[in-house]
C-alpha cells in the first residue's frame, strides 16, 4: 500500500459530496477523466472500493464512508498546520484574542490596556460569531478566546477572570419590560429562545441543574435573527450582561435574573500552543479585571506567568482555586469540567 496524497483525499471528497463525477469535476475545474483516474488511483493505495459506480452516479461503500469521515478531517488538520506554520514564521507575531461581537467592547478594552504596558510583541483582536470561537483557536486564526459558560474540551487550558449574572433579554413592549430585576420564576409560561448549534453557552444544561426557565421557544443560529424574535415579542432570551455600559438593543430591555447562575467568563487557549506571550496577556488580564469574589479574602498578589495552571489544566472535578487581582481581590480560576 502506498502513500496517500492531500489531493487525492480533496477529489474524493468531491466525489462523495456530489454523487457524480461530472458535477465533482465541474466543482475542482478539472476533467472527468482526470478525476476518475485519481480516484481510482486512490482506491488502489487504500486496497478497497470506495465507491459503488452506476448510470446515476455514485454511492459510497462502508469503506468509502469512513474515507470520507477521516478525509475531512484529514483536510482540516493540513489547514491547521498550514495556518499554524505561517503564524510561527511571522517575524512579530503577535498574540490574537478573539471574541464573539456581543463582547467587542470588552475584547477592546482588554487588548487595550495589555498594550498600553508596552509587550514586545502586542495583541490584537478579532471578532466572530458565537459559534466559532474554539474553532478559531484549533486551526491555529487566534491565540486565545472569551469563553462563557461550561468548557469541556480537555485540549484547551483556561483561567476564570470573573462571573457574571446572567440577563433577560425582552421586548420593550413585553409585560416584564418595566420590572428592574426578573427572578427565575417570572418567567413560568415564557417562551426561552433556543440557540442551535455549538454557539450555545447560556442556555447550557449544565448551568441549569433544575431545569431551564420559561418554555421551549423558538430556535436561532444567529445574533440578528435572536433580535428579531425578541422585539417581536415571540420570545425571551438569555443574555450575557451588557459590559460596555451601552445597555440592551434598540426595541429590546436587559433585566438581570436573580436567582439566575453566575456564568464564568474565560479566557482559554490550546494546551499545545501556551506560549510566553499568552502567559503574558493571561496573566495582564487576570491581574486587570478588578471584580472580587464576595466572601473572598484578599491575598497577595501573585505571577500568573508562574502558575501551573497557565500550562496544564486542571482535571474534573478538581478543586477551585484563586489568583489576586490587582487591588487584592481575587478571580476564580478552574480548568473545564467534563459535562
Amino acid at each position: 500500500m502506498g502513500d496517500v496524497e492531500i489531493r487525492q483525499v480533496h477529489y474524493f471528497i468531491a466525489v462523495a459530496e456530489e454523487g457524480n463525477f461530472t458535477r465533482a469535476a465541474q466543482r475542482l475545474a478539472m476533467t472527468q477523466p482526470a478525476l476518475s483516474r485519481a480516484v481510482l488511483a486512490l482506491e488502489r493505495t487504500m486496497g478497497t472500493t470506495l465507491l459503488l459506480r452506476t448510470p446515476k452516479g455514485v454511492t459510497l461503500t462502508a469503506a468509502g464512508h469512513a474515507m470520507l469521515e477521516e478525509g475531512r478531517s484529514l483536510l482540516a488538520q493540513a489547514g491547521n498546520v498550514t495556518s499554524r506554520v505561517r503564524r510561527a514564521a511571522e517575524q512579530h507575531a503577535s498574540v490574537t484574542v478573539t471574541g464573539p461581537g456581543c463582547d467587542a467592547a470588552l475584547l477592546d478594552g482588554m487588548i487595550r490596556s495589555y498594550n498600553e504596558a508596552g509587550p514586545a510583541h502586542p495583541a490584537r483582536m478579532a471578532v466572530g460569531t458565537i459559534d466559532d470561537q474554539l474553532g478559531r483557536l484549533r486551526s491555529g486564526q487566534a491565540d486565545l478566546a472569551l469563553w462563557r459558560a461550561p468548557l469541556r474540551d480537555h485540549g484547551l487550558n483556561s483561567v476564570v477572570l470573573r462571573h457574571e449574572p446572567v440577563c433577560v433579554l425582552v421586548s420593550a413592549r413585553h409585560r416584564l419590560a418595566g420590572r428592574e430585576t426578573l427572578k427565575v420564576d417570572d418567567l413560568a409560561g415564557e417562551p426561552l429562545l433556543r440557540w442551535v448549534g455549538p454557539g450555545a453557552q447560556l442556555d447550557d444544561p449544565g448551568l441549569w441543574p433544575d431545569g431551564l426557565p420559561g418554555t421551549p421557544g423558538p430556535q436561532v443560529s444567529d445574533g440578528l435573527q435572536m433580535l428579531a424574535v425578541v422585539r417581536l415579542g415571540q420570545a425571551v432570551a438569555l443574555a450575557a450582561q451588557p459590559s460596555d455600559g451601552a445597555g440592551a438593543p434598540e426595541g429590546t430591555v436587559s433585566l438581570r435574573l436573580e436567582d439566575g447562575p453566575a456564568v464564568p467568563l474565560r479566557l482559554v487557549w490550546p494546551k499545545e500552543r501556551t506560549t510566553p506571550g499568552i502567559r503574558r496577556f493571561v496573566g495582564h488580564a487576570v491581574t486587570s479585571f478588578r471584580v472580587p469574589v464576595r466572601g473572598a479574602a484578599a491575598q497577595p498578589a501573585r505571577s500568573a506567568e508562574a502558575d501551573p495552571r497557565f500550562r496544564q489544566t486542571e482535571p474534573s472535578g478538581a478543586r477551585r482555586s484563586r489568583l489576586s487581582g490587582a487591588d487584592g481581590s481575587s478571580v476564580r480560576s478552574t480548568g473545564p469540567r467534563s459535562g
